[in-house]
């Protein structure tokens, strides 16, 4: 009798043209909206009139995986906002529907397939020396049920070593529904120069001195040395440690000329050389310019270390 005041509805002497409603007790619903049919059966009245109110929208759906309740006065309430005359429905059944919003649930395995092909395909590195590990998203996830695509997107400028971090764009049925972060770890295995002894600074480096061993570029430096030609010959710039591995700021090139050596300048014009004897005042390797004292003239100029005991100067 209560429910029969709160709601409206009588238990007998219905006239011929009412709608009676029977809320169900609960309803399992998979798409956005809950139309009236979702929630009730509906008896009696103009068929046609009948199925339109049976489609009329009267909740949105509760999240994938969540529930929400509706009551009897919120449905007559929007029925009577959809243009139907609620003095004519008769409400039966629950004065509350529990909705359930049916869920998918993540492939999983496929997405991590499918980060590890991403990583694979844009990577810099060769993919035999590559290994892809501990890729983690949130697997709790909860989609709407439909057709599910996604696009991988890396961050912009990365370098594909060690922790990553991806974004996993999510659709369903084409439309964007989440955006989740994925964590990956790129280990990329290569040869590099490793010390084997300790190095003093401006140590000539030799044979003995260095090997070439095969380590994770994710837990060195940004610029490793990776062939031993490379190094030897080469003067240390700082203290290095046994197990070190070299990297480029590491050495340089001994001088090939010296403060105080007497060096043959050579000056170009064309088909023109001409030559002269200078008395080097700054070290130099190949390439770098120093200066030089013309000993003819006592002119001090700029010229090109091109060997031991050999500048240019170009015109």
């Amino acid at each position: 009798m209560f429910a029969a005041l709160l709601f409206g509805f009588s238990t007998d002497g219905y006239p011929d043209e009412s709608v009676r409603i029977i809320l169900k007790e609960t309803a399992e619903i998979w798409q956005e909206t809950v139309r009236l049919r979702d929630l009730a059966e509906l008896n009696g009245g103009d068929p046609q009139k009948t199925k339109t109110m049976g489609d009329t929208v009267v909740a949105r759906s509760p999240q994938p995986g969540q529930t929400r309740f509706v009551g009897g006065d919120y449905i007559r309430i929007r029925l009577r906002q959809a243009g139907f005359d609620t003095d004519q429905l008769l409400f039966r059944g629950a004065s509350d529907v529990r909705i359930s919003r049916t869920s998918a649930s993540l492939p999983v395995q496929q997405i991590r397939h499918a980060v590890e092909a991403t990583i694979l395909r844009r990577m810099p590195w060769k993919e035999e020396n590559v290994t892809v590990s501990d890729i983690q998203f949130d697997e709790t996830v909860h989609l709407p049920v439909g057709k599910l695509t996604y696009r991988i997107i890396p961050k912009r400028n990365e370098n594909f070593l060690g922790s990553t971090i991806l974004a996993l764009h999510l659709f369903v049925d084409g439309e964007p529904v989440r955006r989740l972060w994925v964590n990956a770890t790129i280990s990329v295995l290569a040869d590099v120069v490793v010390a084997v002894r300790p190095l003093g600074k401006h140590q000539y480096i030799r044979t003995e001195d260095m090997s070439v061993e095969r380590r994770d570029l994710a837990t060195i430096g940004s610029e490793p040395l990776t062939r031993l030609e490379d190094v030897l010959g080469n003067r240390t710039t700082r203290m290095i440690y046994p197990n070190t591995v070299l990297q480029t700021d590491m050495i340089a090139l001994p001088p090939l000329v010296k403060r105080g050596d007497i060096v043959k300048i050579v000056a170009s014009a064309g088909a023109m050389t001409i030559t002269a004897t200078g008395l080097v005042k700054e070290p130099g390797g190949k390439g770098d310019v120093v200066r030089v004292m013309n000993t003819d003239s006592q002119r001090i100029i700029l010229a090109r270390v091109a060997g031991p005991g050999a500048v240019k100067v170009e015109f």
